[in-house]
This record gives structure tokens, sequence and C-alpha cells, in this order.
């Protein structure tokens, strides 16, 4: 969806993506054609409603440029200020924006903006993909149709869209292990839920394997917007409310439904995308977004 446009966006692309989002934000904000000698005053578009200003820096790759990215964000603040301020415009925000492709930036890029922000006593904040993501997702599905073509597939427990799922799952496959000298302290909340919804023994070492390996999906979830954690959570949700409703009750339902969740949301039974599947189950289950919250 909006991913593939910013992987496939080169610098200009990735910037008429970026304005079309923001106009489609707020009517009121402006984009900016470069004018001859004059250029575009450091800025590719801003919102005269809150004197906020952005300027986009999308590399071809951002790995090994943070230098140059430094460089380019103080000469575009400096330049920024200097120009729109002497032609009567109230500069309060700048936004420098990051194509970084999901990766996130460096830290010197945050503790920059934030120099940069005591220097000339405005607001400056970093924005990457997953925050203009957010952005996206936020707007109205003709918007959203405006700007990537096509409407998302709806969330159909009946007719799941893997693509998200296989994204994650390709990244914890990926992902490696932490040192022998990390440990996973013990979540006493997190046992009193197994005991609580009466899972057995058997279903619990799948669930505590997973949790003792969940950093791996919360690195991921840093690094994109909310709409994924949202849709997986939603995935996960309604998976366990069908195996509720399909699976009778016994005394051993809840493992059931155990095995009923990691069947429909497993694209392959091979053991590594098993070994994915239970570590976003634990994530699922500590989040009491599958299996029931314990009343004491």
């Amino acid at each position: 969806m909006i991913k593939n446009k910013f992987y496939e966006a080169d610098k200009q692309s990735f910037e008429n993506i970026f304005t079309k989002i923001k106009q489609h934000e707020n009517p009121s904000f402006k984009q900016i054609k470069p004018q001859g000698r004059l250029g575009d005053g450091k800025c590719d578009g801003f919102n005269p409603d809150d004197g906020t200003y952005y300027q986009v820096y999308a590399p071809e790759e951002l790995t090994g440029n943070e230098s140059t990215l430094l460089i380019k964000m103080d000469a575009s603040i400096t330049g920024l200020i200097d120009f729109w301020n002497e032609k009567g415009f109230d500069v309060k925000k700048f936004c420098y924006v990051v194509k970084d492709n999901y990766r996130n930036v460096y830290a010197l890029i945050y503790t920059n903006a934030e120099a940069i922000a005591k220097k000339f006593k405005i607001e400056c904040e970093v924005l990457t993909c997953k925050d203009i993501e957010d952005s996206f997702m936020k707007l109205e599905e003709d918007k959203i149709i405006d700007i990537i073509g096509m409407i998302p597939d709806p969330l159909n427990v009946n007719s799941v869209d893997y693509s998200v799922m296989d994204e994650v799952i390709k990244h914890i496959i990926k992902s490696e292990m932490k040192s022998s000298g990390y440990s996973i302290p013990v979540d006493p909340n997190f046992d009193n839920k197994i005991v609580f919804n009466k899972i057995s023994r058997a279903v619990s070492d799948f669930l505590n394997a997973g949790y003792r390996q969940n950093f791996v999906i919360k690195d991921y979830f840093e690094l994109n917007s909310k709409f994924v954690k949202d849709e997986l959570r939603q995935v996960f949700n309604s998976f366990y409310n069908e195996g509720l409703e399909t699976i009778p009750d016994s005394e051993t339902k809840n493992d059931e439904v155990f095995q009923f969740i990691v069947e429909k949301s497993s694209p392959n039974n091979t053991f590594s995308v098993s070994n994915a599947v239970y570590i976003l189950m634990s994530y699922y289950f500590e989040t009491c977004d599958i299996f029931e919250t314990p009343t004491v």
C-alpha cells in the first residue's frame, strides 16, 4: 500500500506523496515550487495557520549519509528562517522529513533537532516514513484513494490479507537473538493470565517461549506506523473471537482456541513461521487482545 509507494519513490515523487498527504490533512497547507535563483526558500511546503515549515530529505540510500543529513538539516533551517522571516512570515516550527524506508535515523538527527529548537527558539521535529504513514491512515477513504489509487482491502476474518503478517514474520525470522547475558524478567501478570484462562502446560510453554523473544516484535513496531500494530491486533482478536464461537465448550477449549489462532494466522506450516506466530501471539496475549483478562 503506502509503504510500496515510499519504497519506489525517488526524491521528487516522495516529496509529492508527502505534500499531497499534508494537503489532504489540512487544506491550508501550501506546496512550494522552486522559482529560478530564489529556489524554494529551503521549504517544500508550509502551513500558514500554525507557522509550520517542512523540508524533505530523500536520499537513494540513507545509510552512511548521516553527516550529509546533518549538514543539509542545518543549512535548511538557516536558509529557511532567513528567507521567510525577511518576507514577513513567522516560522514557529520546522519539520525535517526524512525518507528512511522504515529503518529509522541516527540519534544525532534527533539531538540536532533539539539543538536547532534551542538555537532558533522554535519547535523542531524529525518526521520519518512511519510518521507520514500515521497521517495517511487518518485520512478519509476518498483521500486515501486519491493518493494510492486503490481501496485497501477491509479486514475480513474469512479472507485475510497476509501482506502485513508476511512482512512482520519475515522481520522476526531474520532477527538475531539477544546475547546469552540477556534475560527476560518473570512477569507475574503473564503467568496469572495463563492460569486464569486454564491454558495447559503444553500450550503455555509456546506462549512463554514466544514471550522471551517478543523484544523482536517490539523493535519492529518501534520502526513502523501504528497502523501495522493495530491491523495485526484486529487480525488476532478476530481469530480469537471466531475460535470462541466455533469451538464447543470443553475443559480444553482454550487450548483448542490457541491452536485455531495458530493455524489461521500461519501463511505456511514451517517451523520458522510457526515460531514467529508464537512470538506474535505472546505479544497480543500480553496486551490482552487475545484470551481473557484476569478479574483479580
